[in-house]
């Protein structure tokens, strides 16, 4: 989803959920349309059988609705797009080996992982070779401070950079290397000697 927010609106910061909400919902849909030509063959199949049609009655009114809220201002439609396809798309792999027949099983995981690799692939290469992004959102700090008078950024990003400390994870990393706050830096950044 993240990738479609990229490449459609690249010039919009956006959070959130809701792209990965999608995505389970087009899983669960994917796992619907695969298994909606299965014959039932007893009584519990049968009861299976009509639980997938109202989950699909479920699922597509979750996406119907999500789908009309997208449009909504401050609302990011590209991540909702992007993590349904996405998840349809995983979701005929993981799905697929709930077929019976083995043949069948076989076409819908090629489809699956050629599409999962097709999609992926052009999602990055367009990404990284055609979007370009304004220079205000590279200092995201900097972009709200323009916005909003009240904004004080938190990030710590230029003290980070300023003493060569700049660490992913949790703690307040106090400059030397040394983690003041539970992290797991231990190793002194100035050691020149």
């Amino acid at each position: 989803s993240s990738v479609f927010s990229t490449c459609f609106m690249p010039d919009n910061i956006s959070v959130g959920s809701s792209g990965a909400v999608m995505g389970l919902f087009g899983a669960k849909f994917s796992e619907i349309v695969l298994l909606c030509c299965e014959k039932s063959t007893n009584v519990r199949e049968l009861s299976d059988e009509r639980s997938r049609k109202q989950q699909a009655s479920l699922v597509i009114g979750g996406i119907v609705i999500v789908a009309a809220m997208s449009f909504i201002p401050y609302v990011d439609w590209a991540a909702h797009l992007g993590g349904m396809i996405a998840g349809f798309v995983l979701g005929l792999v993981c799905f697929s080996f709930k077929i019976r027949n083995w043949f069948f099983m076989m076409v819908w995981l090629v489809v699956g992982v050629g599409s999962c690799i097709a999609l992926y692939s052009a999602g990055m290469a367009y990404m990284y070779n055609e979007v370009e992004t304004k220079d205000e959102l590279r200092d995201v700090c900097g972009y709200y401070q323009q916005y909003f008078d009240d904004y004080e950024c938190r990030c710590m990003l230029d003290e980070a950079i300023e003493f060569g400390s700049w660490q992913f994870g949790g703690g307040a990393n106090n400059g030397n290397g040394n983690d003041d706050g539970g992290g797991n830096s231990n190793s002194n950044s100035n050691s020149g000697d």
